[in-house]
C-alpha cells in the first residue's frame, strides 16, 4: 500500500497522523521547512526496509523495493494472489508484477488467447525484444484489443528513438478509446523529437483542454510547461507561459521525456 501525505498537518494531504509515524523514525524530517523527503518503504511497526529519491523513475523506485524485498525476506511471504494463481496467464501476471519479465515470457510460451499474446507483447517489450512484441501483436486482431496493440508498437516506437514510427502509429488515433491521452501524449513527443515543435504544444494544450484528468493529460501540461518555461528562473501564474492546467509546477523543474526516452 502506498500512503501520500503533506509532513504539514494542515491541508487537504495532512495527516497528523503519518506525520507523527514518519517523523518518528525519521527525525530529520520533524522541521517546518525541510527538503523533498525520500519515497519510504516501512513497515506498519516502523522498520524502513528501503528507500528511493523523491524524484527517482518508476523503474528506480521498483528497483529499490525488489531490494527491499529481498535484504528484508520476512517481508517477502508468498502473497494470496500468488497461491491463487493455476493457469499460465495467472502466473504470468503475477511473475511480470514481481520484476522476473523472463519468467512471465516463459510461462505464456504458448499464449491460448489474444489477450495472452498482447499481455506477451507488453512482456516483451519491457525485455526490450522488438522481434518478439512485434510477433506477439500479428496476433491481436480483436476491434476491442486493437488500440492497446496499437500503443504498445507506440512503446517499442517510443523506447527505440524511432519518432517517425511513432508519430506514425498514432495518427487517427480513436478520441473515444481509453487510451486516447496516452496516444496524444505520445504524438507530442514524436513531433517534439523530430523538430515540429509548434505542432507538438499544440498537441499538448489540447490535451491539456480536454475534461480528462488522467496521468497523460498531466503530463503533457508538464511537457508544455516546460518548453514554454524553458531558461527561466521564474514565472508568472498569469502569463502566457503558465500551464494550461492552471499549475505553478512539478515535481522535478523539466520533464524527462523531453530528452528522449530512458535508458534501459
Amino acid at each position: 500500500m502506498c500512503v501520500y501525505f503533506d509532513l504539514s498537518d494542515d491541508g487537504a494531504a495532512g495527516d497528523p497522523d503519518a506525520r507523527q509515524f514518519v517523523t518518528k523514525i525519521r527525525r530529520e524530517l520533524r522541521g517546518n521547512s525541510v527538503p523533498p523527503p525520500s519515497v519510504l518503504l516501512v513497515s506498519a511497526e516502523g522498520v524502513i526496509a528501503g528507500e528511493a529519491d523523491n524524484f527517482a523513475s518508476t523503474e528506480v523506485v521498483y528497483a529499490a523495493m525488489r531490494k527491499a524485498l529481498k535484504d528484508h525476506p520476512e517481508f517477502d511471504a508468498e502473497s494470496a494472489a500468488e497461491k491463487a494463481a493455476v493457469t499460465p496467464f495467472e502466473k504470468a501476471r503475477i511473475a511480470f508484477e514481481l520484476g522476473k519479465s523472463k519468467t512471465a515470457a516463459d510461462w505464456l510460451a504458448r499464449p491460448e488467447t489474444e489477450e495472452e499474446w498482447l499481455f506477451l507483447a507488453h512482456i516483451q517489450r519491457w525485455r526490450g525484444k522488438w522481434d518478439e512484441v512485434e510477433s506477439a501483436l500479428e496476433h491481436v486482431k480483436r476491434d476491442d484489443l486493437v488500440d492497446d496493440a496499437r500503443m504498445e508498437r507506440a512503446w517499442a516506437h517510443w523506447l527505440r528513438g524511432d519518432y517517425a514510427a511513432l508519430r506514425d502509429a498514432l495518427t487517427a488515433f480513436p478520441a473515444d478509446s481509453n487510451r486516447a491521452t496516452e496516444a496524444g501524449y505520445f504524438k507530442g513527443l514524436a513531433l517534439h523529437h523530430l523538430g515540429e515543435k509548434k505542432a507538438a504544444l499544440s498537441t499538448w494544450k489540447a490535451l491539456a483542454a480536454t475534461p480528462e484528468e488522467d496521468p497523460w493529460v498531466y503530463r503533457a501540461d508538464w511537457a508544455w510547461m516546460t518548453v514554454r518555461q524553458s531558461g527561466k528562473s521564474s514565472f508568472s501564474s498569469g502569463d502566457d507561459d503558465r500551464s494550461p492546467l492552471g499549475r505553478i509546477g512539478y515535481m522535478g523543474r523539466d520533464n524527462p521525456d523531453l530528452k528522449g526516452p530512458p535508458r534501459r
